[in-house]
């Protein structure tokens, strides 16, 4: 029977520790917006910083599908590891390893999966 754990509070700092080791480590994420209204989107790919300071992130085709956002007002900053997420119902896809989510004022959420093998 495994834990299911809540994701937790991070600080900013914490928050963008994670997100250097995802850009520099070059980690497959899987991005998911999750806004108002139940919107929601996915993309898969890499995690870079544009100059202006937006976190891009996209696969590697130049014309494939990108999410960028920005961190300026982000609200709250959480993390999760895979006790937090439970084990999908395709075991051909790649597992859940952790979360670092982005908490927008309006409730919007931002997560990035790092993604692996169980």
């Amino acid at each position: 029977m495994s834990l299911q754990v809540a994701p937790s509070y991070i600080s900013p700092q914490d928050a963008s520790d994670l997100l250097h080791k995802l850009i520099t480590e070059a980690t497959d994420v899987e991005a998911v917006l999750w806004g108002r209204s139940g919107i929601m989107a996915t993309v898969r790919g890499f995690v870079s910083r544009r100059p202006n300071g937006t976190v891009h992130v996209a696969t590697a085709e130049i014309t494939g599908p990108s999410l960028s956002f920005g961190l300026k007002d982000v609200a709250e900053f959480k993390y999760g590891d895979r006790r937090a997420f439970p084990p999908r119902d395709f075991p051909e896809l790649p597992c859940r390893l952790s979360a670092l989510i982005f908490v927008y004022p309006d409730n919007t959420r931002i997560f990035l999966f790092e993604l692996g093998t169980a």
